[in-house]
């Protein structure tokens, strides 16, 4: 097979992955129920308990939560020792928290130590997600998690307990977005059973040899394994950070970063209303079709419901309240997508496609059809698809520890000018050749 039919073949198995996401819609995103305790919305910053009394975590509601906005959730497993930062969510309140509406939790293991009692960390982890659920209104599939150093333990853990039943059927995750900043993540995540998602991978040149195995073995590893999956179709929205010269530490801009792969996801896989506010018969198929990415086909049921002449006035203002929410929604995938076809094709073919899909019928729809269609008559497009292409398939030749194979900066050269700067692909070819 020439690279040529390569390239085409990879666009074609991302537009039917597009195509498929978009037409699922699973069952309605659910916890274990627990009862909620006395900080049900409560607002702040605080502390909470487990049933373990090593394990604790604090909380953070953003201003912008509330019974109408309900929120997503943000998790983070600090480092080996890292507990005593447990209360601060600086850098997570100014880039997802306050940005996207998130509930944060920051796990605080007193022992210090992720790896002795992994299991039981993870469970209290999963006794935290369960009792801010209870205490707050969750968009249950809508969410990050992070973890820094010796936090990738818990993380992978985690993970794992969210992957693919052993009887093939999918297990609700909470999460549309992973980010290992610079930690000891030691798992092929592909091979997890996880939902599509979003993964950034932050690494430093300083601190390649650290950890056993090294961060510089693992997180391009992981990388790695991201990559071939998108080849195969897989979501394509990887990002590898590699800083020159960064020690063992995670930078604002690598947070930032993060958070605008979280809100391409988001649009793209994560629910968005909470089912139980629209609980009646006449409203619920509807969310759950929307939940489930079928946006057209919720759109257009909805306007039927709004135009019925029998339909109850109470169900009617709710309906109206969807009928925002699905608008605002529709309107962010439009300026998303046009974006993407400014400044990063691959991303562009993949979102546009999925989110053509879950549209339908829907006149913006047809708008994302003609933006994909524009893209595709770019000179430069095909290149940028083949270049994009080219370094997935070749990741694994590129690096030498915290430098560059040999060979490696030409073809790192010609994929930063063919993908553009500003492509998620661009960057990690400019950032490796900064190395």
């Amino acid at each position: 097979m020439t690279h040529a039919r390569v390239v085409v073949s990879v666009v074609l198995a991302l537009t039917l992955a597009a195509a498929v996401a978009g037409a699922a819609m699973p069952a309605a995103p659910a916890t274990p129920e627990k009862p909620p305790s006395a900080n049900k919305g409560k607002a702040g910053t605080y502390e909470c308990k487990t049933s373990n009394a090593q394990y604790n975590y604090f909380v953070y509601v953003p201003k912008s939560y509330s019974d109408e906005n309900p929120a997503g959730l943000h998790i983070y497993f600090h480092g080996q020792g890292g507990g005593g930062g447990a209360p601060n969510f600086g850098q997570w309140a100014k880039h997802f928290l306050d940005a996207y509406n998130l509930i944060g939790i920051n796990m605080q293991y007193t022992d210090g130590d992720n790896a002795k009692d992994s299991g039981g960390k993870v469970d209290a982890a999963i006794e935290a997600i369960r009792q801010t659920c209870a205490d707050y209104k969750i968009v249950f599939g809508r969410g990050a998690v992070g973890s820094f150093s010796g936090g990738g333990i818990p993380h992978e853990k985690l993970l794992r307990k969210f992957g693919r039943t052993a009887a093939g059927g999918p297990s609700l995750c909470p999460f549309n977005h992973s980010a290992p900043y610079d930690s000891n993540f030691w798992a092929d995540p592909v091979g997890m059973g996880l939902p599509p998602m979003s993964w950034f991978i932050g690494l430093g040149t300083k601190e390649w040899d650290m950890g056993k195995p090294t961060l510089g073995t693992t997180q391009p590893k992981t990388a790695e394994h991201l990559f071939g999956a998108a080849l195969k179709g897989a979501c394509p929205d990887v990002y590898l950070k590699i800083t020159k010269d960064k020690g063992h530490s995670m930078s604002d801009d690598d947070v930032r970063e993060s958070a605008v792969q979280f809100h391409r996801s988001d649009l793209a896989f994560a629910p968005f209303i909470y089912e139980k506010d629209f609980a009646e018969p006449a409203l619920a198929l509807i969310v759950r079709q929307a939940n489930g990415q079928a946006l057209g086909k919720a759109s257009a049921a909805l306007d039927a419901l709004l135009a019925g002449a029998k339909t109850d006035a109470a169900v009617k203002a709710k309906a109206e309240v969807l009928r925002k929410k699905f608008d605002e929604r529709i309107e962010a995938i439009f300026t998303l997508t046009q974006e993407l076809a400014e400044n990063d094709a691959m991303l562009a073919n993949f979102y546009g496609n999925l989110f053509a899909q879950q549209l339908g019928s829907h006149p913006k729809a047809k708008e994302i059809k003609v933006l994909l269609a524009d893209l595709r008559k770019k000179p430069g497009t095909q290149a940028a698809l083949q270049s994009c292409v080219g370094f997935w398939g070749n990741f694994h030749s590129f690096l030498q520890g915290p430098a560059l194979a040999p060979a490696a900066p030409k073809f790192l050269e010609d994929v930063k000018t063919k993908c553009g700067e500003k492509s998620l692909v661009g960057k990690m070819a400019t950032e490796m050749l900064g190395m």
